[in-house]
């Protein structure tokens, strides 16, 4: 069950001085084969090579209209939903927030079609993540893709050959949509500017699997990233991000880097709960 929470105005805006953690190992490629007797022994080493940095997170409030989905990589959206009465139900949040998250992705980007893949909802503390199957705060800077992980999953969601190459003829992008279920005080979420990436800083983290493969990144540090958040993210703001767009491929795609982050004065207060919600976008 989700718990409920009431909006209330925001305090002024602030920056967090804190640390992130970034990939600890070469800047070679990883490849995790589960097929393999190692592999789940090797996933595991990957996950803990992690190297922390201290980062200024910079908090956006009040200045929100300054940072645009295709400049920056990503852009946060005020975006009430009316129609969903109970915030406690997970069924209703999901039934409900898929196809409002897809209109307003049409909206923004001005996309002919969008195609949802995938949803997830992380409703507690990173420190229970091994009773929460995969659904506490993500506390490492990734990318969900590669430009190579990009065109797989689209390959693997549109079978179709000749359907493939129709959309593939035209602009596309994987867009996460990210939206509280309550207002974040603990464990926000941080995204990078994408114009203060390297693509050097990417590293591919292919996983092999019996069905396929798939790449996400770590992320090398990089003292010219630039990070921001929205401090005390309401519900009615969603943050809109890439991780991947087909006209960007030469600078490396725009898989955004980001990541949740402890913030220092709110780690006593209750776990974040948010939804993702990925998406194709077919321009």
């Amino acid at each position: 069950m989700i718990a409920t929470s009431t909006t209330t105005n925001p305090p002024p805006k602030q920056d967090i001085q804190t640390e992130l953690n970034y990939w600890g190992g070469t800047n070679d490629p990883i490849i995790i084969d589960f097929a393999k007797p190692d592999g789940k022994e090797k996933f595991a080493e990957v996950e803990n090579k992690q190297a922390k940095h201290p980062v200024l997170i910079h908090d956006i409030r009040g200045t929100e209209d300054q940072y645009t989905l295709e400049t920056h990589g990503f852009q946060y959206f005020h975006d009430e939903v009316p129609e969903l009465d109970d915030w406690t139900d997970e069924r209703k949040v999901i039934d409900t927030l898929i196809p409002r998250s897809e209109e307003l992705v049409r909206k923004i980007t001005g996309a002919k079609e969008t195609i949802t893949f995938t949803h997830r909802i992380r409703c507690f503390a990173s420190d229970d993540a091994k009773l929460a199957d995969n659904r506490a705060p993500a506390h490492s800077v990734h990318t969900d893709f590669t430009v190579a992980g990009a065109l797989r999953h689209l390959e693997a969601a549109v079978p179709e050959s000749e359907r493939l190459k129709q959309l593939l003829s035209g602009r596309v992008m994987i867009i996460n949509v990210w939206r509280p279920l309550k207002t974040v005080h603990r464990d926000p979420l941080a995204v990078c500017d994408w114009q203060s990436t390297n693509p050097q800083d990417i590293i591919p983290f292919r996983l092999v699997l019996p069905q396929g493969w798939n790449e996400l990144s770590k992320v090398q540090y990089n003292k010219d990233h630039r990070w921001y958040y929205l401090s005390n993210q309401q519900r009615d703001e969603p943050l809109v991000f890439k991780q991947f767009d087909s006209g960007k491929v030469e600078e490396g795609g725009c898989t955004l880097p980001h990541s949740a982050f402890e913030h220092p004065s709110m780690t006593e207060h209750e776990p974040r709960q948010s939804i993702e919600i990925k998406m194709f976008a077919f321009l």
